[in-house]
Formats: C-alpha cells, structure tokens, sequence
C-alpha cells in the first residue's frame, strides 16, 4: 500500500485561521445566501449535504445530520429519514 501524499492540503492543516466552533452547525446556519462558499449543495431542517474543500477522491460529500449525538444510533427517526 502507498501512503497518501496530498500536499495541497498542508496549507489547511498548517494554517493558524482554522475556524473555531462547530462547521455542522455554524456553515449551515450562515443562510443560503453563504452555502456556495460553504459549499453546502443541500440544506434541510434536519440534515445537509456539503462538499469536501480538500476531498480524498472525487465526488467525496459528506451527508450530515444537524442533530449532535455521540453514534448514530443516537439520531432521531426523523433524522434518519432525513439523512
């Protein structure tokens, strides 16, 4: 196996502006009118769907429920649905 060597990505990991907070609550809630720099494609009531800014492969999204729990298992059935 060959390790990942991604060096575009040092400038992210380096970097001393990294955000502080939660980005699965504060890039949805900054409003449609912020997603496309967020890169938030979809945004429900009770999940999102957002690019990855330094994705591993292409197409990579991450699908997330707004809802914070520890595991899954902890979501809602409706966050379920949502998702």
């Amino acid at each position: 196996m060959k390790p990942l060597w991604a060096p575009w990505r040092m400038e992210f990991i380096l970097g001393e502006d990294k955000p502080e907070g939660c980005i699965l609550c504060d890039k949805p809630a900054a409003g449609p009118d912020r997603h496309k720099d967020n890169l938030i494609l979809v945004a429900r009531p009770r999940a999102f769907v957002m690019m990855n800014r330094f994705p591993y492969t292409n197409g990579h999204l991450l699908v997330a429920p707004r809802a914070h729990v520890p595991a899954p298992a902890g979501l809602s059935p409706d966050d379920h649905v949502a998702l």
